[in-house]
């Protein structure tokens, strides 16, 4: 029987073997619980941005995708990406809830930033946002309170849309992603 692996190589030559081999290593580092392989796509991603995207909902279990243009950026973004999507697959392995805003997703980052970004991360869901009462425009219009609330962010704390994005935002500006990896794409 063909592993995904070796489906991966006939098809996507290194990029897919750097794909397997890196699933592999970090199951083995950070994610016990996922199965030995899990199916990873090549190609393109939904809504035309993402980097990579897991569908959990097949009979076989989480199925990983990389956007192709992804292998240009470097082995580190790969990696990245890849974690993140494995976050992703192993939320979903484990019954916790799988979305960036989840209490699961922060508590899952703290755990691994201090091994995957060399330094821990105090990321907190609704940490980067608090509510403040400030006077309304409307004030003084017939039925129109004087103020109202709005939410504003609090800089020095750790912002959700870098949460979502883990863990690429928290590497530093000048951080080497090392060399790019040969991807056809379609």
């Amino acid at each position: 029987m063909m592993s995904y692996r070796d489906a991966a190589a006939a098809l996507w030559g290194e990029a897919g073997m750097y794909a397997h081999d890196g699933y592999a290593c970090f199951r083995a580092e950070h994610f016990a619980e996922l199965p030995e392989q899990l199916p990873i796509v090549i190609g393109i991603t939904a809504y035309g941005r993402c980097l990579g995207l897991t569908r959990a909902g097949w009979e076989h279990g989480p199925r990983i995708t990389l956007a192709s243009n992804l292998f240009r950026a470097g082995r580190g973004h790969v990696d990245d990406t890849l974690l993140h999507e494995m976050l992703h697959a192993w939320l979903h392995e484990t019954g916790q809830d799988t979305g960036h805003d989840s209490e699961a997703w922060y508590a899952a980052v703290r755990r691994l930033s201090p091994a995957v970004l060399g330094h821990e991360l105090d990321a907190r869901r609704g940490a980067g946002r608090r509510s403040v009462r400030v006077p309304n425009p409307n004030a003084g219009q017939e039925g129109q309170p004087a103020t109202v609330v709005r939410k504003v962010a609090v800089t020095e704390m750790v912002q959700h849309s870098d949460v979502a994005r883990w863990p690429s935002p928290f590497r530093p500006t000048d951080h080497d992603f090392g060399a790019p990896i040969n991807c056809p794409t379609y």
